[in-house]
């Protein structure tokens, strides 16, 4: 009797296992529709550039690069950069815009420009043991066009899984955390460095992937990736405060936010985390989504420019127009997707 309920027991467990694999290969293959806004061209890179920055005066886009691909797989790596390509040139090359300072594992960057035209480089780096080091915030100053010294180096104990961030100031920022999942969390706070002091403005950040601010520098753009959603929040300039006004609904996890020319949002999104996930423990394709967001009418329209399954490009984090043209960049894949959109 024993053996057949151990038997019977056994069977259900391995009923259970094979049911839970197969809806988790659905979940990570499920067929899906996709379109591009026109040709695609890769760029290739020694790394991946999780995030991008445009110099649209200028024709300018810097590229946070670094081998997260061998990071993931726990390979050596080494100390990242920030690229600069010259978008009104052919063909496209990279080099890089940093002329000194301390050694790169770089995420999130943001670029400030202030009224007499001065540039700023604002870039997160991470430690290498992100479980234990300090979290700092590297500031650039424009020397020479494209060329970047190194000024200061920011840190603080509020600051402990950045993600994102956005200057609003010579010396004044916003850094967007991500939680930490193996705790179980799903809120994070919001972070803003006035130049002399940091403070938490919001706490119930569902998972910032990106962050990124409006022209005027009134409105602030917020990619909560747990949330799906993205929330506009205005900005009080006197104290920093912000008052959340809008929450736009995705469908979709966001990640980095670029804010066009004409003020819509292009957004990097993961249309499907698990596959995410298992690209992260597996080197699967995950598929890589860009949304733009019009929020200038009286509701929010937003439309998928472009979605791959992962095969042109994977775990793309990142949608940057230019002109008519979309660069797309991904957490691990080791090259920029360059489109050259129809309309």
């Amino acid at each position: 009797m024993l053996k057949k309920i151990l038997l019977s027991t056994l069977i259900i467990i391995v009923l259970i296992c094979l049911g839970g694999g197969v809806y988790l290969y659905c979940l990570v293959n499920r067929d899906i529709n996709e379109h591009s806004p026109g040709t695609c061209t890769a760029l290739e890179l020694n790394g991946s550039g999780e995030d991008v920055q445009i110099d649209r005066a200028r024709g300018l886009a810097y590229v946070s690069l670094f081998d997260r691909q061998g990071l993931a797989k726990g390979d050596p790596v080494d100390p990242g950069d920030i690229l600069r390509v010259d978008m009104t040139r052919t063909p496209l090359e990279t080099v890089s815009a940093i002329a000194d300072g301390p050694e790169l594992r770089p995420h999130g960057i943001s670029l400030f420009v202030d009224q007499a035209g001065q540039r700023y480089l604002f870039v997160i780096n991470h430690p290498e043991d992100r479980a234990t080091g300090q979290e700092k915030i590297e500031r650039y100053r424009e020397e020479a066009i494209g060329v970047f010294w190194h000024q200061e180096t920011f840190m603080s104990s509020l600051i402990i899984r950045a993600n994102d961030l956005v200057a609003v100031g010579e010396r004044k920022f916003y850094v967007a955390q991500d939680v930490d999942r193996k705790s179980g969390e799903k809120l994070t706070e919001l972070v803003y460095f006035d130049g002399n002091d940091y403070s938490v403005v919001a706490d119930d950040i569902q998972s910032a992937g990106g962050i990124n601010i409006s022209p005027d520098y009134m409105i602030l753009y917020i990619a909560e990736t747990g949330g799906k959603r993205i929330r506009v929040a205005g900005l009080d300039s006197s104290d920093g405060s912000v008052t959340t006004t809008q929450y736009v609904d995705l469908g979709t996890s966001p990640d980095n936010i670029d804010v066009a020319k004409d003020g819509s949002l292009w957004v990097g999104a993961h249309s499907n985390v698990a596959a995410l996930v298992m690209h992260f423990i597996m080197g699967s394709n995950a598929p890589t989504q860009i949304v733009r967001i019009d929020l200038s009418g009286d509701q929010p329209r937003v439309e998928e420019k472009y979605l791959n399954a992962g095969q042109q490009i994977s775990a793309g984090s990142v949608g940057v127009t230019y002109g008519k043209k979309l660069l797309i960049g991904s957490i691990t894949d080791r090259k920029l997707l360059i489109c050259e959109m129809d309309q």
